[in-house]
């Protein structure tokens, strides 16, 4: 029997009619409250994915039809993430409250209080057109500035590894000369690529920052050009990401107060 004897079976459209009408009948039995909280979950799973997949096609088209369509680039990032803090002047048992006692999400926000700064950073770009212009982004330039490293507990937390393909870039901020030294697969340097990205064609960068022997405030200005004109933006746009070295830490333990042997 073929594909279409068997759509074209009476039984089969009999079926169909039946499965139909049971959804029909259980709609109407819903009060009406029910069926605006199905509708309104309906309409939101419809809008996520318009917004996630057709947001950048539809944003640009809006543009040109007011005329007002901008060129240029834009660029995501959060703040860096660390992989661990050194506390000033303080030993593990006088942080509050103990970082064993932390989860890890909030592990952040605790250091904050604390007082740390972070040791070893990550920080994470999405370099992305405004419009369907290609834009060359041509380099990216470090702004450093360093004193002695910070003297205190080092406390290193537990480490995780993102899974979103990403090009991997170093800034070791107290080396000389200083600069972002772009990496392959395998780690090993490469030169630094010219990257084009458009409003649906962005690219990501992972940019490592440490530091040796210094506390050092770091910022990043990313050169880029479009139609020919060349632009500068600063990450961040205002003041500077701060990294100490870990030298100078009176003792480095783990999280869980666990002493590591440095």
């Amino acid at each position: 029997m073929t594909q279409e004897d068997r759509a074209g079976d009476p039984a089969e459209a009999s079926r169909r009619t039946g499965l139909r009408g049971r959804a029909r009948q259980w709609w109407q039995r819903q009060s009406l409250g029910v069926q605006g909280a199905i509708f309104s979950v309906f309409v939101g799973v419809i809008v996520t994915a318009v917004t996630q997949w057709l947001g950048p096609y539809l944003g640009h088209l809006a543009q040109r039809i007011a005329g007002k369509e901008e060129h240029g680039l834009a660029v995501d990032s959060d703040v860096p993430d660390a992989s661990g803090w050194v506390f000033a002047g303080k030993a593990y048992a006088d942080l509050t409250p103990p970082p064993a006692q932390v989860e890890d999400v909030e592990l952040e926000l605790w250091a904050k209080a604390n007082g740390g700064t972070p040791a070893y950073q990550v920080l994470r770009l999405i370099l992305r057109g405004k419009s369907d212009k290609t834009v060359f982004v041509k380099r990216l330039e470090p702004e450093v500035h360093c004193g002695s490293s910070s003297v205190g507990v080092h406390v290193q937390k537990p480490a995780y590894m993102s899974l979103v393909p990403e090009r991997s870039a170093d800034l070791h901020a107290d080396a000389k000369p200083r600069k972002i030294v772009f990496t392959d697969n395998r780690g090993d340097p490469i030169n630094p690529p010219v990257y084009k990205v458009t409003q649906t064609d962005p690219e990501r960068i992972t940019l490592e920052v440490h530091t040796t022997t210094h506390r050092c405030k770091w910022s990043v200005i990313v050169h880029w050009s479009v139609n020919g004109d060349d632009h500068k933006t600063r990450i961040p746009d205002e003041g500077q990401y701060v990294v100490t070295g870990t030298n100078a830490a009176t003792e480095h333990r783990t999280t869980d107060g666990e002493l590591i042997r440095w």
